[in-house]
Parts: structure tokens; sequence; C-alpha cells
């Protein structure tokens, strides 16, 4: 019966198909083309699923090690552009400011816990004698994280610390020193706000060192000291080692060799000026 239905089948075949065609068929079918055709195709879907593996094992890891660095960067610029604008309420140009930051996927907030110290040798006119100064401040900072990475604003720099530990200062803070004059911001951000996720945030600014009559947003407040010599400055946080770096490298002042200080200037008779702001930050 099997071969029958056998019998039946190859004569309904070649009905359907031309006998020189069928003849061409049964012979691919019984020569070595056939095993090669097969062959080529095992081995041409085993490439396209291997070249997929590695796709997903490299060529997406690598994408998105280059989105991370692309928000990394464009959170540093918007960084940038904040500071100019925090920095214009810090030296009075203006009371307040309003800003937007976009984060991605992780934390901005407000904290404290980084402290600047300056000392130096004065001279008090009223008993005409040399006279130790000092004077310091919690300059508190605005933290954007992006995964492992964190860009801060603090003490009117802008920062960048990296997952090893590395503090690159990416906007210089204003601190300008002359022949005869130094002149040191004393930033304070208050607050205790944060926000996290995916999105924009505003921060708002409000100088409130000397606030005005009406009780809102201010001036800052100036500091100065007389024929002063021995300048140190001691700056604790987590920023630091970028502290360090760019009084050493930029600011070409000198380093301690046994870690009592941050940086120290080595002129005499100068004119100091301490711009003192107290900046209350909100973020929304």
């Amino acid at each position: 019966m099997t071969e029958f239905k056998y019998y039946v089948t190859q004569c309904i075949f070649r009905k359907m198909v031309p006998i020189k065609y069928f003849l061409k068929i049964r012979y691919f079918l019984k020569s070595q083309d056939a095993v090669s055709e097969v062959l080529d195709f095992v081995t041409i879907l085993g490439i396209l699923m291997l070249s997929f593996s590695l796709i997903g094992l490299v060529g997406y890891p690598a994408l998105k090690n280059a989105q991370q660095a692309r928000y990394i960067e464009n959170t540093q610029q918007s960084f940038i552009v904040l500071a100019d604008n925090i920095n214009k309420v810090a030296v009075g140009q203006s009371p307040s400011h309003e800003g937007v930051l976009k984060i991605y996927g992780g934390s901005l907030s407000v904290t404290g816990g980084s402290i600047i110290q300056v000392n130096a040798t004065g001279y008090n006119s009223t008993t005409h004698s040399s006279e130790e100064v000092s004077i310091e401040t919690d300059m508190g900072r605005i933290e954007s994280s992006i995964g492992d990475t964190v860009v801060a604003y603090e003490g009117t720099g802008v920062w960048v610390k990296n997952p090893t530990g590395y503090v690159l200062n990416v906007y210089r803070p204003l601190i300008t020193n002359r022949s005869d004059m130094l002149i040191i911001p004393f930033i304070t951000l208050n607050g205790n706000s944060s926000t996290a996720g995916t999105g924009m945030s505003k921060i708002t600014f409000c100088q409130q060192e000397i606030t005005s009559e009406e009780g809102g947003c201010g001036t800052p407040r100036i500091i100065h000291w007389s024929n002063v010599s021995n300048v140190t400055v001691i700056i604790t946080g987590d920023y630091t080692s970028g502290w360090q770096d760019y009084f050493n490298n930029t600011m070409k002042w000198s380093k301690s060799t046994d870690g009592s200080y941050t940086a120290r200037l080595n002129t005499t008779n100068l004119d100091v000026y301490i711009l003192k702001s107290n900046i209350y930050t909100v973020i929304t």
C-alpha cells in the first residue's frame, strides 16, 4: 500500500512539473550541491547569530557609554552657565536668579560639608601692631550625579568628580590675585532641597547676606584686611584635590608639604577683600 501511494505521488508530481525540470531536481537532490547549499545556509545563519551576539555584548555597552559621556558633557556645560548666573548674585550684580537644569536619571541636590578657611597676618591700625586674622564658612554646593560621575558648583567654580575620585576644575573660581590685592569670594549656599529622575528642574537663588529694606533678596558683604601677609587657604570637602590643583597649577600658589593647608600665597603688603555671600537655594 505504501509503495502504491509513493507511485501515485510520483505520477502526480511528474504531471505538475515538466520532465526535464523533474530530472534536474532529482539530480540536484542526489548531488553534492544540495549538501553545499545546506552548509552555506547554516554557515550564514551562524555568522548572523554571532554578529547579533557581538552587537549585544560589545555594541550596546559602547552605545551606552557614549550616551553617558554625552549626558556628562551636557550637564557640565549647563553647570558652567549656572555658575555664571549664581556668581552674578554672589558679587551683587543681581539680587536673585532663576534657572533650569536637566537631569539624566540621577539626582540634583543642594548640600553642605565643604569648608573654606583663610588665615593671614594683618595690621591692626588701632594697636599699630600685627595680628592674626581668620575667617571661615561652609561653602555648600549644588551637585548633579550622572551614573558614578558628579558635576558640582562650589565656591564659584565648577568641578567634575569621575568614578576614580579624580577631580577636574572646568570653570575657575572667582579668585583675583594681583600684585597688591587679593579678592576671595566666600559663598555659602543654603538649602537642603533635592530631586531625582529624568527631566527639567528649576533652581532659585536669593542673596541673603544683607537683605533689602523690604526683607527680600539683597547684596553681599565686603570684609577688608589691609597690609596682609602669609595668606593660607584651607579647604576641606569632596573636591579638595581639585582645589589644590587649581591653586598650585593655575594660581601658582605654594602647596603644603605637611598637609596643614591647601595653598599659601607668599606675598606681603596685600589688601585682602573677602566677598561674603549667603545665597538661599531652592530646587523644584
